[in-house]
């Protein structure tokens, strides 16, 4: 509605300027003597008076004054949704009683004279076959809805609202001619198709997992189409056909976003995990759209549990003192410890795992580059945790191809007494999972036992998996403490590990499972290491060797 002209009302009391007046009100107000009380209206708006706002929301009935003028009380307003004449702060400018009669509310306009739409109730075509919308106006009852073309109106969200009911309703209710305006009907569709693709039941989405991440779904403009061709249908049975192979899309479309989260957490948690490591670590899920592990955190050393002193992972330790190369003397680590020298020129692995590795340490007069500082200079190879297609959760692979004895990784987690240890084995034993490592290298009858768990907390052993025919053995590994009951345990490769292969040990102990002696271990099946996680009940082994048992505790 266009803005009127500023009007005045003349009276013997304060002149109240009742500025952008609607038109319909103007008739009211300066109604002539003769005007019936049919004529009346239901107005309101904000105007001006003397600077300040005036709120106005109360019907009035015409007063007659024997001067022929006439006259509105000016009313305080209130807090109420009743309130009468008044200024927007509520202060009263009215010169008279507060007695007049309070008539009921009345509504309309805003101060630029325009109505707000309050919702699209139905829709039709004109004699033209122009749409026109039924409007139920804000602060109108149902019996003042008027029919209005769509250029009058201005309202998208409720005009957006209206198609994709009507959409709806046509699809799985009642069919009925749409709307020409292709406009909304576009919106209407891209918003059912979204609402669609977003409520897409986790079950079903999940199905499309079996044909892998790569399939290529329909672009939302062919599915908007296939709606479109679905509602102007008159077929109920076709429309259903149709609606089914829509959703069928939508499940892969969301599955497809859902895939897109996932791999944006991924990446981020191997970003957290390298900027805390050595790094060289990669993530990959290829298989489900499970995330990251929850309640896990990643450690670079260990950290001592409930009653114990971090201080007992640095006990007492010698130096040496060798000053052109270490393993020539015999006051080097090894040989003062009574074991072999345990490496290599390429420092690799030459002993057996359970002889026991003692490396320089931080009292030893050689530098950084001694060869007998292996264990201690932290991971070099790359590697990729991953998840397994098998249903064995994660793993870990080969990010390139590591050499026979090639140090692996460390063994991390929380430190904890054996007394802990068969506490919280009580509780891992209700839920299936235990990452309980036993540091068994003492007789109990000569000392306190300690137990690692890497459950909550551990770097990217954590996610090494049991196998009967291992690629990997654990090793007993002295630095900076010669305490034999809190060794750090190294994983170094048994054999050449190929880029991309899992790697795995033995949860039971390291073993040659086909009876023969090994170069490295020199075990056969009735030995073990003294490395072994903590004995459990029997479960199913998923390992896919040839040497597979069955089972493993």
């Amino acid at each position: 509605m266009a803005d009127p002209n500023i009007e005045q009302v003349c009276m013997s009391y304060p002149t109240v300027v009742l500025s952008r007046l609607p038109q319909d009100v103007c008739d009211v107000l300066f109604a002539e003597e003769e005007s019936s009380e049919e004529s009346i209206k239901e107005v309101s708006g904000v105007y001006n008076y003397e600077g300040k706002d005036i709120r106005i929301n109360n019907s009035f009935k015409r007063q007659k004054w024997s001067n022929v003028q006439y006259w509105m009380p000016v009313l305080p307003n209130t807090q109420s949704d009743d309130s009468g004449f008044g200024t927007e702060d509520g202060s009263d400018y009215s010169n008279f009683d507060d007695t007049h009669k309070r008539a009921q509310r009345w509504k309309g306009a805003d101060e630029q004279g325009e109505y707000e739409v309050q919702k699209i109730v139905d829709h039709r075509f004109d004699k033209d076959g122009k749409d026109q919308f039924f409007v139920k106006w804000v602060g109108w009852g149902s019996q003042f809805n008027t029919w209005e073309p769509l250029s009058y109106l201005n309202c998208h969200e409720n005009l957006n609202n209206f198609m994709r009911k009507m959409i709806l309703d046509i699809l799985l209710v009642k069919w009925r001619p749409v709307p020409s305006c292709k406009t909304l009907l576009l919106n209407a569709y891209r918003s059912i198709i979204d609402q669609w693709i977003k409520n897409t039941p986790k079950g079903m989405y999940l199905k499309k997992l079996s044909g892998g991440f790569k399939q290529k779904g329909l672009a939302l403009s062919s599915l908007t189409k296939m709606l479109d061709a679905a509602v102007n249908d008159k077929c109920s049975k076709r429309r259903e056909q149709i609606i089914e192979s829509i959703r069928d899309h939508c499940a892969l479309l969301r599955m497809k976003q859902v895939r897109k989260e996932q791999l944006e957490l991924l990446k981020k948690w191997e970003d957290s995990l390298n900027s805390v490591g050595p790094g060289g670590l990669s993530v990959e899920n290829n298989v489900d759209l499970d995330g990251p592990p929850s309640d896990f955190m990643f450690i670079t050393q260990n950290k001592t549990g409930p009653g114990l002193n971090s201080c007992m992972l640095l006990g007492q330790v010698a130096g040496c003192e060798c000053i052109e190369e270490c393993g020539t003397k015999e006051t080097c680590c090894p040989n003062m410890a009574g074991v072999d020298w345990a490496y290599s020129a390429k420092s690799r692995l030459i002993v057996s795992p359970r002889s026991g590795i003692f490396e320089c340490n931080r009292f030893c007069s050689c530098g950084p580059e001694c060869p007998n500082r292996v264990v201690q200079c932290g991971r070099k190879v790359k590697l990729c945790i991953f998840r397994t297609s098998n249903g064995r959760g994660w793993g870990l692979k080969a990010g390139e191809r590591i050499e026979r004895g090639q140090f692996l990784t460390t063994y991390l987690g929380e430190i904890i007494t054996s007394e802990e240890a068969a506490k919280r084995d009580e509780n891992y034993e209700k839920t299936g999972l235990s990452y309980l490592f036993d540091l068994d290298m003492m007789d109990p009858d000569e000392g306190q036992m300690f137990t690692i768990d890497a459950m909550k907390c551990g770097n990217e052993s954590h996610f090494i998996n049991h196998s009967c025919n291992p690629n990997a053995h654990v090793a007993g590994v002295w630095i900076e403490t010669n305490d034999p009951a809190v060794p750090l345990l190294a994983l170094f490769a048994r054999r050449l590990i190929r880029k991309g292969e899992e790697i795995t040990f033995n949860y039971q102990g390291d073993q040659d499972q086909r009876g023969k002696g090994s170069s490295v271990t020199d075990k056969t099946d009735n030995e073990s290491d003294n490395f072994q996680p903590v004995k459990k009940k029997a479960k199913k082994c998923k390992c896919g060797s040839r040497f597979c048992k069955g089972f493993y505790f």
